[in-house]
């Protein structure tokens, strides 16, 4: 039993060293593409951002050469996130059988690794919860929210009273709705945003709004962060 015991810690060290050199190998290549994934970021969790996700699968040969996975599988999940963000009406008969076949793929190349409950839920139950939302499910992102955090954190060093907490959230409430009052908000230069199409495959999970408008959903904005 003892030599057993050895033999498996043995394997659970090569296998750990193994996973730290392909971590740190797909780290550096994909550094050399300007995309840092998984580092700590200060101020704010890590550099796991959806710009950062979207410049990944921009790339999708490289992305696969890269980490080693499959590359259907990699153009899959981008067309799926294009799909699920459009914030369009989704065919969700099309959609359910394209998360399964792409959930078999998954389990087929990559069952020595447990799907992860975000995965499982896009692929498994993103159909129905798609099916029974009142409204297309990309406009309920948090992407809009999120991004008034950098706000939040500059209203509460430059525009909120410090000496009590009541009396800085309170400041800091009023100065973010004085910010989004609409009236404020028809004022305000329009930033340019990088629009790219959509591609093949995602619009054909989408749903035109009419007839005589056919490249309803033809363009998504995409914002990326230096």
């Amino acid at each position: 039993m003892e030599a057993l015991s050895m033999f498996v810690e043995a394997g659970l060290l090569l296998t750990k060293k193994i996973v730290n050199e392909n971590k740190i190998r797909i780290h550096n290549n994909l550094k050399k593409k300007s995309l840092l994934v998984d580092v700590p970021k200060a101020g704010f969790g890590n550099t796991n951002t959806g710009n950062v996700s979207r410049r990944f699968f921009c790339d999708p040969e490289t992305a696969s050469r890269i980490t080693g996975v499959d590359l259907d599988l990699i153009k899959r999940l981008r067309t799926l996130l294009e799909v699920i963000s459009s914030g369009h009406r989704i065919d969700t008969d099309k959609l359910s059988t394209f998360c399964k076949e792409t959930s078999e793929i998954y389990v087929r190349l990559h069952g020595w690794y447990p799907m992860t409950p975000t995965l499982h839920k896009l692929l498994v139950h993103g159909p129905t919860i798609i099916k029974h939302a009142i409204i297309p499910i990309g406009q309920l992102s948090e992407e809009a929210a999120e991004a008034r955090n950098k706000h939040f954190r500059q209203y509460r060093t430059d525009f909120a009273r410090k000496f009590s907490k009541i009396s800085c959230n309170v400041d800091v409430l009023n100065r973010l709705l004085l910010s989004s009052d609409p009236l404020l908000s028809c004022t305000r230069s329009r930033f340019m945003k990088n629009k790219k199409p959509f591609t093949k495959e995602a619009l054909e999970f989408l749903i035109p709004e009419s007839d005589d408008s056919e490249d309803t959903g033809a363009q998504y904005t995409t914002t990326i962060d230096d």
